[in-house]
C-alpha cells in the first residue's frame, strides 16, 4: 500500500511523456514497452489491474485455425507467428496444449479434409508445435473416454497454446515489468476528463477512488487503453475518431473438470461454429459463444 500511496503522490508532481489509461493487457504492455525504452510513463486504472476483459478470457493463445476456412491465410500466418513468439518469450506461462476435435458423420467437411487443414495449420506455425494426429472412431474413444463417439467417425488432434497460469496474472507481469523500468503505476485511479493547453501538454483530472481525492496528471501523450470503455472516454474528452467499437459479449460455462488430461476438447455446434471445453484447474470452461 505504501508503494501505491507514493506513486499517487508522484502522479500529480511530474509531467510524463505518456499517460496510459487502462490497466488491461493493452495498457500494461504499452506501459512496459515504453518504460523499457526510456520514456517517462504513468499507468492508471479505475479498478484493479486486468479487472475487466483481460481477466475474463478463455486463456487460449491460438493461431486462428478457424480462419483457414475463410481463406484468411495472412491472418493465420501472423497469428501463428505471434503465438510462437509468446511461447518462446514466456515459457513458464504460455505453453503448448493439445486440441482434440471430434468429427461428426454429418459435418460439412470430410474428416480427412480437416486432418489436411491441421497439417496446413502446422506448416503455418513453422512446425513449432507437435504434429497433428488422426484418430478412428475406436481410437478416439480409447484416447479420450469422456467423448461421446456414437455419431462420430473419428477425430483429429492438433496443437495450440494457452496461459498455464491465468490471464490476469499474465497482465500483471507486464505491470510489474513497467514498474521495474520506472513507470509510475497506480490502480483505483479514475480519469475524469482531459484538457490540452497551448504547449501541447495534456492535463487529466483524476480521482483516487479509495480516498476520494482529486488531482491532476500532466503528460505529453495520452494512450486510451480502456477496452470496451475507449469510446466513452473519448466522448468525455471530445475526441473524435474515424472508427468506433462494436461490442460483443462472450458466454462461458464453468463446470467440474470433464477430462483428466490437460487437453482442450473441441466440438462443432449444429450451426458449424467451433467451441471448446478448456481445462482450468479443477474446472472446465466451455465456450465461447458471442452475443
Amino acid at each position: 500500500m505504501s508503494l501505491r500511496k507514493n506513486n499517487v503522490r508522484i502522479l500529480s508532481e511530474r509531467v510524463f511523456d505518456v499517460l496510459v489509461i487502462g490497466g488491461g493487457i493493452n495498457g500494461a504492455v504499452s506501459a512496459a514497452a515504453l518504460a523499457a525504452r526510456g520514456a517517462s510513463v504513468a499507468l492508471i486504472d479505475k479498478k484493479d489491474w486486468a479487472s475487466s476483459t483481460s481477466q475474463e478470457s478463455s486463456n487460449l493463445v491460438w493461431g486462428g485455425i478457424k480462419y483457414l476456412e475463410s481463406y484468411d491465410f495472412m491472418l493465420v500466418n501472423d497469428l501463428c507467428k505471434s503465438r510462437n513468439q509468446l511461447i518462446r518469450e514466456y515459457p513458464s506461462t504460455v505453453k503448448e496444449i493439445r486440441f482434440l476435435t471430434t468429427h461428426e458423420k454429418t459435418f460439412r467437411h470430410w474428416r480427412i479434409s480437416l486432418y489436411a487443414a491441421t497439417w496446413m495449420y502446422w506448416f503455418f506455425g513453422r512446425g513449432f508445435t507437435q504434429k497433428p494426429r488422426l484418430f478412428s472412431k475406436k481410437g478416439l474413444a480409447k484416447h479420450e473416454p469422456y467423448v461421446d463417439v456414437s455419431n462420430s467417425d473419428g477425430g483429429i488432434e492438433y496443437s495450440d497454446a494457452y496461459l498455464h497460469d491465468n490471464d490476469a496474472r499474465f497482465v500483471f507481469s507486464f505491470v510489474r515489468s513497467a514498474l521495474n523500468h520506472g513507470c509510475i503505476a497506480a490502480n483505483y485511479i479514475e480519469a475524469l476528463k482531459t484538457t490540452r493547453d497551448s504547449n501541447a501538454v495534456s492535463t487529466t483530472l483524476s480521482r483516487d477512488t479509495i480516498s476520494g481525492q482529486e488531482f491532476e496528471i500532466k503528460s505529453k501523450i495520452i494512450i486510451n487503453a480502456c477496452g470496451p470503455e475507449v469510446d466513452n472516454l473519448n466522448e468525455i474528452n471530445g475526441v473524435k475518431t474515424r472508427h468506433r467499437h462494436v461490442l460483443s459479449k462472450g458466454i462461458h460455462l464453468i463446470v467440474d473438470r470433464i477430462t483428466e488430461e490437460d487437453r482442450v476438447l473441441a466440438f462443432f455446434a449444429d450451426d458449424g461454429r467451433l467451441f471448446f471445453a478448456i481445462p482450468m484447474g479443477p474446472k472446465t470452461c466451455i465456450g465461447t459463444t458471442d452475443t
